[in-house]
């Protein structure tokens, strides 16, 4: 059917007749979801944009006029609809590759993990366009993907795609965030569609979790502390940034893998947009030897690629750092002393500050000698010292190692000293006291002596991968996963109870955890002797003592464990305490089961908590 605009347009029931259509036919045109929405200024809106570049949110990227963002318009008529559409893309992949000493890998956010969305959004929509001037050739349309002036979320939340989270994504009941979105402004008058009436209720993950804090409140980015931001920007970062950048090259996940609203949504349906390994988790050393055309060869078909390469080698750098890949000092050595970009000089600086070691320091004496760009003098100095700073600490600690260890320190337990003896090389090396004391400390917002460094590592076992993380003090945390699934859970718990001091891998200190662990997954090893720094609240930390004394081989109920403390009354709160064990396996809360033997209350799932039981030679009927 055609229809016709003008004075004697057909009545409403044919616009909606028409918007039916056109959503019937969204699946074959690439489209996951279509709304539709009245064209009317978003008001509101332009008062929430101002007071966002007052406080200067702004990432600089956006549409400069303020009235152009929230005023739909056509040229030479009126505009009488707007379009949304949305296209799902994953969040999971599959077999994705794992960083090795030596090959150390970064990774993509999602958005660039297949085909440039751009691109893909663009075909959908021309596809849309075609569709309908089909049946209404006098229509006026204008498509916008991403760089259009209007504000996408606002559209497509008024045109009920999805809700305005607090995260500042727009979720969909049925796609979560993992959602591209585009828009079209039409002078077709098709009836509106009712706005999602869900929203994030009282959940704040997304704001515990971001690693900047740049989720300044529900709905309030502040784009210039956000990873994705500052990943794609081509300047120098700071150092705060630069550790929490983590080993990302394009983009931030964070706020959306800790979203309970996306939980077990991944989108395989478009071919175009499924990631190709290598390409999403690029090995980092080969990236700064690209040139411009290896790397539009290389990621030119992606959204990552759209400011250039500098960017992505300047993280690839910050990524070296961070791993602390000693492997990676003659590479970053060539870029420090001869790149001609100042930003990849300070930054490969500063990375050779963070690895450390004889080559390293000889290298930033010797770019200290003939560097000319004041702000890389700057970071060539504070990595001086920085590796000066810790060679006297090194010197300090072995001159002190033989002296006797002062009584105060041996009832703190052995944390320090078991992390010295793993640094020397001695892997397995464990701590002197059989059953060192628990450290525990209510909630704050910065320990005592300021913000604390979380160590990690990671584990292969019969149950998946753990990961391991460790303060100075001892084994803080024990995570069902590896570092990249957990890393937005750790981060939280580094928000909450260590002044946010971030994290870095350190093998050689988590030694000592990692090889008591496979000693008890091959059923050598019935009692773990290692240092405990477990943060919780008074009860949590009275529970999960309580759990220590359970026996390897037997098991007993969450009744058993409130009757212990002397709270017989408090077992459902013991439940919860059990099921918030920061350190599962070492304290054993898996040998905690329902009164009538069912495998209820674990944090790490049923079978996980049968595997457990099993190795020790427990069978439940349940």
């Amino acid at each position: 059917m055609t229809y016709t605009l003008g004075s004697y347009a057909p009545p409403p029931s044919v616009w909606e007749e028409l918007k039916q259509e056109l959503k019937t036919a969204a699946p074959e045109l690439g489209i996951d979801d279509i709304g539709f929405a009245s064209a009317e200024p978003f008001v509101s809106l332009r008062g929430i944009l101002q007071n966002h570049r007052d406080k200067g949110y702004e990432s600089g990227f956006e549409e400069p006029d303020l009235d152009k963002r929230v005023t739909p318009a056509l040229p030479g008529t009126e505009p009488a609809s707007l379009i949304a559409i949305a296209v799902a893309y994953p969040s999971k992949m599959e077999n994705p590759p794992k960083s090795e000493p030596g090959k150390y890998r970064g990774i993509m956010a999602r958005s660039a993990w297949g085909r440039d969305y751009h691109h893909v959004l663009r075909e959908a929509m021309s596809r849309l366009e075609a569709f309908i001037r089909e049946r209404v050739p006098d229509a006026v349309l204008e498509s916008m993907v991403d760089t259009g002036a209007l504000v996408d979320r606002a559209v497509a939340e008024r045109a009920g795609i999805g809700f305005s989270a607090k995260n500042c994504a727009i979720i969909s009941p049925k796609f979560g965030s993992w959602i591209y979105l585009g828009e079209m402004v039409t002078n077709i008058p098709f009836p509106p569609d009712q706005p999602v009436t869900e929203d994030c209720g009282e959940c704040t993950k997304c704001i515990d979790a971001c690693p900047t804090g740049a989720l300044v409140g529900p709905g309030q980015l502040n784009a210039q502390r956000c990873v994705s931001f500052l990943t794609q920007t081509k300047g120098f970062l700071s150092e705060e940034v630069m550790r929490k950048i983590g080993n990302r090259l394009y983009g931030c996940d964070t706020c959306q893998i800790v979203c309970p609203k996306n939980r077990g949504k991944n989108w395989t349906h478009h071919e175009e947009l499924q990631p190709d390994p290598e390409k999403a988790k690029p090995l980092l050393l080969p990236i700064l030897d690209m040139s411009n055309r290896e790397f539009k060869e290389t990621f030119g078909d992606t959204a990552a690629a759209w400011r250039g390469r500098k960017p992505i080698q300047r993280n690839a750098v910050i990524a070296l750092g961070n791993f602390k890949d000693i492997s990676a000092v003659p590479k970053l050595s060539e870029v420090l002393l001869k790149d001609p970009r100042p930003e990849l000089r300070g930054t490969a600086a500063w990375a050779l500050g963070r690895i450390g070691g004889e080559e390293a320091l000889n290298n930033l004496e010797k770019s200290m000698k003939t560097e000319g760009d004041p702000q890389v003098r700057d970071m060539l100095q504070q990595a001086l010292a920085k590796l000066n700073a810790d060679a006297a600490t090194s010197e300090n600690t072995r001159s002190e190692s033989a002296a006797p260890v002062p009584e105060a320190a041996e009832e703190q337990g052995s944390a320090g000293a078991a992390a010295g003896k793993a640094s020397a090389g001695n892997a397995a090396a464990e701590p002197e006291q059989p059953r060192p004391a628990i450290q525990g400390v209510e909630p704050m917002a910065v320990p005592e002596g300021g913000p604390e460094v979380l160590y990690y590592d990671e584990l292969q076992s019969p149950i998946g991968t753990l990961t391991v993380c460790a303060t100075e003090k001892g084994l803080c945390l024990i995570e069902f996963g590896s570092f990249h699934v957990k890393e937005a859970v750790i981060q939280q718990w580094c928000r909450t109870w260590s002044g946010n001091g971030g994290y870095e891998r350190d093998e050689a200190r988590l030694a000592p955890v990692t090889d008591q662990l496979k000693r008890y997954f091959a059923g050598e090893l019935k009692e773990f002797t290692l240092p405990l720094d477990m943060r919780g609240t008074s009860f949590q930390l009275q529970v999960w003592e309580a759990l220590k004394s359970i026996p390897y081989g037997t098991v007993c109920s969450y009744k058993d464990i409130a009757e212990s403390i002397g709270r017989p009354k408090a077992v459902r709160a013991v439940g919860g305490a059990n099921n918030k064990n920061p350190v599962p396996i070492v304290v054993p809360c898996h040998r905690v089961v329902g009164a009538d033997g069912a495998l209820i209350g674990y944090a790490g799932g049923p079978e996980i908590k049968r595997t457990l039981l099993a190795i020790e030679g427990i069978t439940l009927g349940r």
